[in-house]
């Protein structure tokens, strides 16, 4: 995609961001903050944010792509509250003709890691929150929502909440350190435009190669993988606009591998 390619179609998102008209029917069935617990006894525990959406919607994740918007959060209002941290489910990859997005169809549970300031006292967790969704039509929305954890008595067990299960799920696919990173190697090629070569090594011979999805320097786009296998490698080739590999050398780069079982991550220097 070149500079004015990507250019217009920012324009054209946030054109219609603001300028769409309504959808004819509802896109978000639920917006919500849940937990995990029904009463908290001064440890952390683990709350979400639960985005339902109609058929054939999307959101965002916290790098959107090409187009879309990343969602903010502001728990500046909760109560009793001395860190809340959120957790982000790997995305998936819309891959449209000069378009890469990468986001949540049909919705996404947001984990998280909820830390009360006294023990003895309830959480009121207060969120404004700001999102993008889109279909046909992209539109803006906001939503502020709250909920209250009641303190448990000394002693007393902390009850799981029908929601807890879902939580559960939802943390399972939050990427997690690859424990081999040398697993993965990056190198360049050059061809018509620089190439990035990514190297997936021991994902045994019958693995289906997971998803990749990078999360890199902000003066870089990589184009859609093609994905091959050698032997029990799988190999990843993307086409990057820059101008010359040498401008982003040292820079830091996350690369998400998901799969049906889960997600990894390894951070890498190109």
């Amino acid at each position: 995609m070149t500079d004015f390619s990507r250019c217009a179609a920012l324009f054209v998102a946030m054109f219609l961001f603001f300028h769409a008209a309504p959808a004819a029917a509802e896109p978000v069935t639920e917006l919500r903050l849940i937990s995990s617990v029904e009463k908290h006894d001064g440890t952390d525990f683990l709350a979400g944010i639960e985005l339902g959406l109609a058929p054939g919607w999307k959101t965002y994740w916290r790098r959107p792509g090409d187009s879309g918007l990343a969602p903010e959060f502001d728990w500046s209002a909760s109560e009793n509250v001395a860190l809340v941290e959120l957790r982000w489910p790997a995305p998936e990859r819309f891959d449209d003709p000069g378009d890469i997005t990468f986001g949540y169809e049909r919705g996404v549970v947001w984990p998280l890691r909820v830390v009360p300031e006294e023990a003895g006292e309830a959480v009121v967790l207060r969120l404004a929150i700001n999102y993008g969704i889109c279909a046909d039509m992209c539109i803006p929305r906001e939503g502020n929502l709250a909920l209250p954890v009641l303190a448990g008595a000394e002693g007393e067990v902390m009850v799981e909440t029908p929601e807890a299960a879902m939580l559960r799920a939802a943390l399972a696919r939050v990427p997690v350190p690859l424990a081999d990173p040398e697993r993965v190697e990056l190198a360049w090629r050059e061809s018509s435009a620089p190439v990035l070569e990514v190297r997936l090594k021991n994902c045994g011979r019958d693995c289906t190669p997971p998803v990749l999805i990078l999360d890199g320097p902000r003066n870089v786009w990589f184009g859609t993988p093609s994905v091959s296998r050698e032997g029990d490698t799988i190999r990843y080739a993307m086409e990057a606009e820059v101008l010359s590999p040498a401008m982003v050398e040292g820079e830091d780069i996350v690369l998400i591998f998901s799969a049906q079982g889960g997600a990894f991550e390894v951070h890498k220097k190109l």
